[in-house]
């Protein structure tokens, strides 16, 4: 029995389904069935109906194919997880997106094991910013770090008060940044950001 295998994951922008078909297509594999697991990914897998699926419902020698590790598990840990107990089942468990057949009596080389964990890794990274960013749309909220000068000032915001007193006690603009933990340049930026440089014009500058 072939099976195409997905978890629930709401953010996801892959039709999984759509691709696993297309990819058996290709290889003129017929899928027998194509399993949507209710949980998301981020349930473990032990805990999901993969569990069932690959222990109870395949027989040795079953193939589950699904597109990329995140539609398997949350992590590269519980990817290999699922690949050894795959393998002790005599499963044999295809990765469209890699290219790659796990199959129960294969010994996979280890830059082949490497390069397959780099792009597992690779993948979840991917996955994890991807959520981070749905989450920030969802909640409304600016995507994106500030840029240029003024992502600089928010980090001496807190030491606003203290650049005021510092140039009250006509501290030098070097010093300051010095006392504040920051370049030279950043502070004059800041300065001029927050129109400071006329609080502090009559000053004489001592590099």
């Amino acid at each position: 029995m072939i099976y195409g295998y997905n978890s629930n994951d709401a953010n996801s922008e892959v039709n999984v389904e759509q691709k696993v078909r297309e990819y058996a297509s290709s290889k003129d594999i017929v899928l027998d069935e194509f399993f949507e697991d209710e949980q998301p990914n981020k349930i473990h897998w032990e805990k999901r109906a993969l569990i069932s699926l690959m222990t109870q419902k395949m027989k040795r020698g079953d193939r589950l194919i699904t597109f990329e590790a995140c539609n398997l598990a949350r992590s590269t840990l519980q990817t290999l997880e699922i690949l050894d107990a795959a393998a002790t089942h005599g499963i044999i468990i295809e990765i469209v997106k890699y290219g790659r057949t796990f199959a129960p009596t294969d010994i996979v080389a280890t830059h082949e094991f490497l390069s397959l964990v780099q792009d597992i890794d690779s993948d979840f990274v991917a996955r994890r910013t991807t959520d981070a960013l749905a989450r920030r749309r969802a909640a409304g909220l600016p995507l994106g770090r500030p840029k240029g000068r003024k992502n600089k000032s928010r980090k001496l915001d807190k030491h606003k008060a203290d650049i005021k007193k510092y140039l009250s006690l006509n501290i030098s603009k070097a010093s300051i940044a010095k006392l504040v933990g920051c370049h030279a340049q950043t502070l004059y930026n800041y300065l001029e950001d927050h129109n400071l440089l006329s609080d502090s014009e009559t000053l004489t500058e001592q590099e």
